[in-house]
C-alpha cells in the first residue's frame, strides 16, 4: 500500500514538477522553486508521524546501545552498499571510459554479484533484524512487483532520454 502511494506519488511529481517548477521560476524566482518545499516537507512529515505506526519490537529510547547494536544488521547493509556500489562503478565506467570488455569492468561487475550472494546468505542466518527479509521475496506477487517496477523505472528513463534527444536536435539544428 506504501509502495503503490509512493510510486503515485513519484509520478504525479515527474510530471508536474518539471511544469510547475518552471512557471515558478517564471514567475517568482528559481529560489522559491526549494523554499515552497519546505511547508510541503514538514506537512508530510506530520502526517507520516501521524498515520505511520511503528511495528512492535522496534527500537525504543529504552534500548542500550549494545541491544540496539545487536539487532542492527551492519553486516548485511555493509555488504549491501559496497556490492551496489561496486556495480555502479562496473556500470559507469564500462562504454563510457573503458571497454565493456575491460578486466576491471568486468571484474567489478562479477565482483558485486559476489558480494550480493554473499548479502543473500549473511541475510538468511543473521539473528539481527534483517535488512531485506527473505520472505518478503517468495512468491509470485513480490517477483511481479519488482518486474513492474523495473519496467516503469525502464519506461521513464527511456522517455527521459528520448525527450533530451530530441531537444539536443532541436538545439544544435
Amino acid at each position: 500500500m506504501y509502495q503503490a502511494l509512493q510510486n503515485g506519488m513519484f509520478g504525479f511529481g515527474a510530471v508536474a514538477g518539471a511544469s510547475f517548477g518552471g512557471t515558478i521560476a517564471d514567475h517568482i524566482g528559481w529560489r522559491w522553486c526549494f523554499l515552497l518545499q519546505v511547508p510541503i516537507s514538514i506537512f508530510a512529515l506530520v502526517l507520516g508521524y501521524v498515520v505511520v505506526r511503528n511495528p512492535q519490537g522496534g527500537f525504543g529510547l529504552d534500548n542500550s546501545l549494545a541491544t540496539v547494536r545487536r539487532r542492527v544488521d551492519f553486516s548485511g547493509a555493509l555488504l549491501l552498499v559496497v556490492a551496489v556500489s561496486i556495480q555502479l562503478v562496473g556500470l559507469s565506467l564500462g562504454g563510457n571510459e573503458l571497454p565493456w570488455s575491460s578486466l576491471w569492468v568486468i571484474g567489478s561487475l562479477v565482483g558485486s554479484i559476489v558480494l550480493l550472494i554473499l548479502f543473500l546468505v549473511v541475510e538468511a542466518k543473521t539473528r539481527a533484524v534483517p535488512v531485506i527479509p527473505l520472505r518478503m521475496l517468495k512468491g509470485a506477487l513480490p517477483v511481479l512487483t519488482e518486474i513492474s517496477n523495473l519496467s516503469a523505472g525502464l519506461a521513464a528513463y527511456a522517455v527521459c532520454f528520448e525527450i533530451s534527444r530530441s531537444i539536443y536536435r532541436i538545439s544544435i539544428s
